[in-house]
């Protein structure tokens, strides 16, 4: 498969993944710059930016993002229903941060 499929199937995992989410992820993932980058990261499937939910903030603070690092999750999980799920896990992981959870709490839920 073209580098350039596996790239849009993995936005079309991310897309499928939002549109699924039970509330109150839904609304939050609503409030949130979600983004497929086409870069690796060697460590990480995703990354949150921003303040959590309810933090304020400055003039000038850009809006809270989530980033899908799709080069990683595609070297990792070959197969698509694999791909799929650790997509649609790895979006509920950074949500939970917007949402002010941190790593020990997204563990204590099974979301590390």
């Amino acid at each position: 498969m073209a580098q350039q499929d596996e790239w849009r199937r993995v936005e079309q995992f991310a897309e499928e993944a939002l549109r699924g989410l039970p509330e109150p992820l839904h609304s939050a993932a609503q409030e949130l710059l979600v983004t497929v980058s086409h870069e690796r990261d060697a460590d990480l499937y995703g990354e949150f930016y921003g303040l959590p939910r309810g933090t304020e903030s400055g003039l000038g603070e850009p809006p809270p993002e989530v980033i899908i690092y799709a080069a990683t999750l595609l070297a990792d999980f070959p197969d698509a229903e694999d791909l799929r799920r650790e997509v649609r896990r790895t979006l509920i992981h950074e949500i939970g941060h917007y949402l002010g959870l941190s790593e020990e709490d997204l563990h204590a839920r099974g979301l590390e």
